[in-house]
């Protein structure tokens, strides 16, 4: 995922999204104009805009039909809708198994009022399953970015987009190529050479303003400032005035950590986030016993097979058992989960059932054990 749009600025509006399609799934299709409908109205319907939206400025405030559906856009590119329309994507699936996605169901219910606030704020669980999706699908970005903010202490706007716009996109472009086919190799590739021209012609601009009304600028203006104010929202950047960002504490105080972390391979990397980066956004959780993940697990396993009324994807299982134990103040990871599993299945040969699926994937079709079982 690369190109987004300037407007697509908070990530706290991906959670109403994910409860929007979970509160649907029985349409047929939920296409892109349906959920930015509801997504509209629902954003409308905050206290706050309600009361107030004549006098509010807030940075990503859903205003329209048309920034609606570029969030819902956005909501694809990250894996938490389905992009055929078919509903929910995994970290959809993993967001909507979390406690703190119930109280989105009751206000879409019209049970409960929430304000805008409420809609746009994260929790400390929330903000690293935030991080977690934006690094792992936004990969040839994201990582790059937060490893060069970590060698910062401030930074304006225009900084940060040059930065990326003039080494990170261009990058983002060669490896791209690397694996895509004749055809989009060729686009990809004239890209490429446009954007290896970038610096050169922005430098062109006699003065700032004729810069800004450049449709060059418009360009980075759609891909790099949302990904700055992500960042905002997941506590590893502070606003510090009109186009201005300090680098917050968190990021500060840990930069080494971020660093390391964020230079691991795609493949690594949700292990190592889990590993490195969890605990700084949950500093007051603590290693879980083995009947707790055990118990976690039996008890994701059967929310999803309810919900989801087919075999359970065993990856799909590990995170949603690896986030919700987190949301219970207790450090994990999927690699953990999966090691618990392989576990229950060498022990308990009869009782759990695994078998790989057509996309080449493990899926768990029945555990029948409970933990008491387990536990004598």
């Amino acid at each position: 995922m690369i190109e987004t749009h300037g407007e697509v600025c908070r990530v706290g509006y991906l959670r109403l999204i994910a409860s929007i399609a979970k509160n649907n799934d029985s349409t047929r299709e939920l296409s892109p104009d349906f959920i930015a409908s509801i997504l509209e109205d629902a954003v409308k319907k905050s206290e706050t805009i309600a009361n107030h939206s004549s006098r509010l400025n807030i940075i990503g405030l859903i205003r329209s039909r048309v920034a609606a559906r570029n969030y819902v856009t956005l909501a694809r590119g990250l894996k938490i809708l389905d992009i055929y329309g078919r509903g929910l994507d995994v970290n959809g699936i993993v967001y909507t198994s979390l406690r703190s996605a119930s109280k989105f169901d009751a206000f879409l219910k019209g049970e409960t009022m929430l304000t805008h606030r409420d809609i746009v704020s994260l929790n400390q669980v929330e903000k690293f399953f935030f991080l977690y999706v934006i690094a792992t699908q936004d990969f040839l970005m994201m990582p790059g970015l937060i490893k060069w903010l970590s060698g910062q202490s401030s930074l304006t706007r225009m900084e940060g987009m040059n930065y990326m716009m003039e080494e990170l996109y261009p990058q983002a472009l060669k490896i791209l190529m690397m694996t895509a086919g004749k055809k989009k190799r060729a686009e990809l590739s004239a890209k490429l050479e446009e954007a290896l021209t970038y610096r050169e012609r922005r430098m062109k601009y006699p003065s700032k303003t004729e810069w800004i009304r450049s449709s060059l600028y418009a360009k980075y203006r759609h891909i790099a400032p949302p990904r700055l104010e992500w960042l905002v929202d997941l506590d590893l950047l502070e606003r510090m005035g009109r186009g201005k960002y300090g680098v917050s504490e968190l990021l500060r105080n840990y930069k080494d950590v971020f660093s390391r972390t964020f230079s691991f391979s795609p493949t690594s990397l949700a292990h190592q986030l889990f590993t490195n980066i969890a605990p700084l956004y949950a500093s007051y959780a603590g290693k879980p016993s083995r009947q707790t993940v055990i118990s976690e697990l039996l008890s994701s396993f059967q929310t999803l097979s309810n919900r989801e009324k087919r075999p359970v994807k065993m990856q799909l299982l590990e995170l949603v058992t690896s986030f919700r134990l987190l949301e219970n103040n207790h450090l994990s990871s999927p690699r953990i989960i999966h090691e618990a599993i392989n576990s229950l299945a060498v022990v308990y040969p009869d009782r759990i059932f695994i078998s790989p699926g057509t996309d080449g994937e493990l899926y768990i079709t029945k555990i029948d054990l409970s933990l008491k079982e387990i536990s004598t």
